[in-house]
């Protein structure tokens, strides 16, 4: 299959900058919607919009068009690269300051493959580790993004590709529904069985998490950073492996046995609660998956290892998330005269939660696991192909 690297098929349109004091009601005379990082999402996310004054776009080409995509240029390392399609808005849009707009030159390239082959896991792998990390932001080096190469079939070829690929993620779309679909209801049963811990209504006893725990502390990278890293060893959790009530395995890194030992105080054991102490990803929360230990934290982790004749890990891991308790810890990161987002060990020692029976906890913890299983049961009965497996062929000519 022939190939051509991106920047000869694609234009690359940087995002507009404006000042705070600059937005104006979306639906106000003459505005135009800004997208933003956070309305980048596995599609486009329109639930929260700002505007801008359309004298702000100086030019027609940073109109958002139907087709083209929305790359976040400016992120955490973890999600810069991160794209969505952009539908037919029906109304004038444009991009902000930290996103690109990736376009394609329809007579060569198809937009819907071009998308698909970005949005791969391959490739944003491949985009991430492009990244440039300056302090806690990753900026996309354009001029090595451009020069990826891209497969280039003849274009009726690319349309027939994308139009798989389209029904395919749409499966993958549903299942993933299904998941949220199945996390919002235990949400909803950890509410209902003990009330907004940040209220505690049931009245049930309260103690410092300091109290009910027997680790609290995050780790380091080692020196190097991501050169130091290796194909194998001793598993180093990062935040980008850190989702609410999801441990993923993309980019998971590998340390040596000696580096392993330097980080031997922050030893993962099973059940661990790992909580993001910094950056984008502030206090998402997840157990860590009990087939990587032995494994390490780096510096944007912190282990939470509550004594289980007192706290449940899954009772302590919903706690966490649910909505009241997620505000409370976002708050506390980005406080007054935070200089960035950030938790620190004393303000996790000093949160109080409340205690409930150990039996009713663990009632809890048997409802969450039978919806675990059931979710995994879905996934194995589906006899569709995988989507991961199906992109991997679509793009190297075997679909």
């Amino acid at each position: 299959m022939n190939t051509c690297s991106l920047g000869e098929v694609t234009s690359y349109i940087r995002g507009i900058t404006f000042k705070p004091d600059d937005k104006v009601e979306p639906t106000a005379n003459g505005a135009v919607v800004c997208m933003r990082t956070k309305n980048i999402q596995a599609e486009l996310d329109v639930s929260d919009l700002i505007a801008v004054p359309s004298s702000f776009v100086r030019r027609n080409d940073l109109y958002l068009r139907s087709g083209d995509i929305l790359i976040s240029s400016a992120n955490s390392w973890d999600l810069v690269g991160k794209c969505c399609k952009v539908p037919d808005l029906g109304y004038m849009a444009t991009a902000g300051g930290f996103i690109s707009i990736l376009r394609a030159k329809e007579s060569v390239l198809d937009s819907g493959f071009l998308y698909h082959w970005l949005a791969s896991d391959k490739i944003q792998h491949k985009v991430r580790h492009l990244g440039r990390q300056t302090t806690n932001i990753s900026n996309l080096p354009v001029d090595q993004f451009l020069e990826l190469k891209i497969p280039l079939p003849k274009i009726e070829e690319q349309k027939r590709i994308a139009a798989i690929l389209d029904k395919a993620d749409a499966i993958r779309r549903k299942r993933q529904q299904a998941i949220q679909l199945a996390d919002e209801f235990l949400r909803s049963v950890f509410l209902e069985m003990f009330g907004d811990p940040t209220v505690n209504p049931k009245g049930f006893g309260t103690m410092r998490l300091d109290e009910v725990t027997t680790k609290i502390g995050s780790g380091s990278t080692p020196r190097g950073g991501k050169s130091a890293y290796i194909e194998e060893g001793t598993t180093l959790i990062r935040s980008m492996n850190i989702h609410d009530n999801k441990f993923v395995h993309a980019d998971l890194a590998h340390i040596t046995d000696s580096q392993a030992l330097a980080l031997s105080n922050v030893i993962v054991e099973a059940d661990d609660v790992l909580l993001n102490i910094t950056g984008a990803s502030v206090c998402r929360c997840a157990m860590v998956d009990n087939a990587l230990i032995p494994a390490r934290v780096n510096q944007h982790v912190c282990i939470i290892r509550p004594k289980k004749n007192i706290i449940h890990p899954e009772f302590l891991l919903h706690l966490i998330i649910s909505k009241p308790f997620k505000q409370k810890l976002l708050l506390l990161a980005g406080g007054a005269g935070a200089t960035r987002e950030a938790l620190t060990k004393e303000q996790i020692s000093a949160l109080v939660i409340p205690c409930p029976p150990l039996g009713e906890q663990l009632k809890f913890s048997l409802i969450a696991l039978k919806i675990r299983e059931s979710i995994a049961r879905q996934i194995l009965q589906s006899k569709e192909p995988l989507f991961e497996s199906l992109s991997q062929k679509a793009f190297d000519g075997s679909l």
